[in-house]
C-alpha cells in the first residue's frame, strides 16, 4: 500500500467508525435520558427542601448536595479503597429517618468503592474525624432499585455522616 493510500485509510476509518456509531442507534440511549430527567426532577426537589430547612449546602458537579460540618484530620483522608467505619443516619425528604448506625460501624469491612456513590464522592471530601451532611439523588444512591422495605426506589437520600476512622 503506498503512503497516500495508507494515510487516506488511516484518516476515513476514525471517520467512518464515528459516524457509524450515532447516539439514537446506542441501545443505551433512554437510559441515560431517564437518568438526566430523575437528576432534573430531583434538583428542583432537593433545593425546595434545602430553602425549606435553611440549609447552607455546596453542590458537587455530580449532583451531590453537602455541606462539611467538621473537616476532620488534614493528612488523613480516604481512597476508594479505604475501609471506612462511620456513625451515620439516612432519611428522605420528608425528614423519615430509614435507618441509623446507632454507634460506629465499617459495614462488615466494605471498602469505599462498595458503598453508593453519593457516599463515595462525600466521605472522600473529610478526613478522619470530619462529619458530613449530604443531600443525595437517586442516581448516586440505590438508582430505581428498593433497598428491601426500608428504603423504597428512586428516594433522595439525605445523610448525615461522621468518619470514625478508615483503614
Amino acid at each position: 500500500m503506498n503512503a497516500f493510500l495508507r494515510a487516506a485509510f488511516c484518516f476515513l476509518l476514525p471517520v467512518f467508525l464515528l459516524t457509524a456509531c450515532s447516539k439514537d442507534e446506542y441501545s443505551g440511549a433512554d437510559v441515560y435520558s431517564d437518568v438526566e430527567k430523575t437528576m432534573i426532577e430531583q434538583d428542583i426537589l432537593i433545593q425546595k427542601y434545602i430553602r425549606e430547612h435553611n440549609l447552607n449546602m455546596e453542590r458537587d458537579f455530580s449532583g451531590l448536595y453537602f455541606n462539611i460540618e467538621a473537616p476532620g484530620s488534614d493528612s488523613a483522608h480516604m481512597t476508594l479503597n479505604s475501609v471506612p467505619t462511620v456513625i451515620y443516619t439516612r432519611a428522605n425528604l420528608k425528614d423519615s429517618v430509614f435507618d441509623a448506625s446507632f454507634g460506629s460501624t465499617n459495614f462488615d469491612g466494605r471498602a469505599l468503592k462498595d458503598h453508593i456513590i453519593g457516599w463515595q464522592i462525600g466521605l472522600q471530601k473529610i478526613g478522619k474525624g470530619g462529619r458530613i451532611f449530604m443531600i443525595i439523588p437517586s442516581p448516586l444512591a440505590f438508582g430505581n432499585i428498593a433497598v428491601g422495605n426500608i428504603i423504597p426506589a428512586n428516594t433522595v437520600l439525605v445523610c448525615d455522616v461522621e468518619l470514625v476512622d478508615f483503614k
